[in-house]
């Protein structure tokens, strides 16, 4: 079994979703009693707080992360935030590690199922960034579509006021399948989500359209490269 790099902290419930994700693909795959190799370097998240000054910096402190894993015996890694997606490759040119992309699995599950239009279900940031979109667009012919500003502000909020709290209200969760109602309106075929604490907003028996969940689509696809196969 190849050793899996995962690159992370800026946001430790994501590591956590990673970590748990992708044993859970490996026992299924391989057997209880089985677990991933994993090889984990967490930064800490107080490095990513600052302004656009400070980019530079945490690119440093990113790059040395991704060497030390290479270092460590990583076959390949993966990122486990949207802040770390942004600069991966980057980061896999620099350290010489072979990157897992967030966006080639889900662009393949999609690509199969005949998906042409999605949206990117998620922030304001996560719109504007372009990691994601540009990738499924150049790879895989799908094109993305966002929420609007309002709805990504809110969005916004819900992650930052509530999910990071450990709480989530009712109206949120209504919310959230508002828009996912509204985005099918505007000819998306599926909702892309994005992270783990985003998935944790959509709601549970939302059937609209697909919700393809990259998180986990992006675990189950390193943990199959990991032990060779289509395993799960």
């Amino acid at each position: 079994m190849q050793l899996i790099g995962l690159l992370g902290g800026l946001s430790p419930e994501a590591v956590g979703a990673y970590y748990r994700i992708m044993n859970d693909y490996t026992r299924k795959a391989l057997g209880d009693g089985r677990s991933a190799r994993i090889l984990l370097h967490s930064i800490d998240s107080g490095d990513a707080e600052g302004d656009a000054r400070d980019r530079s910096e945490l690119d440093s402190v990113l790059t040395s992360g991704a060497s030390s894993l290479k270092a460590g015996g990583a076959d390949f890694f993966l990122a486990a935030d949207r802040r770390i997606h942004q600069v991966a490759e980057g980061l896999a040119a620099a350290s010489g590690l072979d990157l897992l992309h967030i966006a080639d699995p889900v662009g393949a599950e999609m690509k199969k199922d005949g998906c042409t239009q999605v949206a990117l279900f998620g922030t304001q940031q996560s719109a504007e960034d372009d990691y994601f979109s540009d990738r499924l667009a150049s790879s895989y012919g799908i094109s993305v579509i966002a929420p609007d500003e309002a709805q990504s502000r809110e969005m916004e909020r819900i992650l930052t006021e509530e999910v990071a709290q450990g709480i989530l209200h009712s109206e949120s969760r209504a919310f959230a399948a508002e828009t996912i109602v509204a985005l099918r309106d505007r000819g998306a075929q599926a909702v892309v989500i994005e992270c783990a604490l985003i998935g944790m907003i959509v709601p549970p028996d939302s059937d609209v359209i697909p919700a393809y969940d990259a998180t986990r689509l992006h675990a189950r696809a390193a943990v199959r490269r990991a032990i060779g196969g289509n395993h799960g």
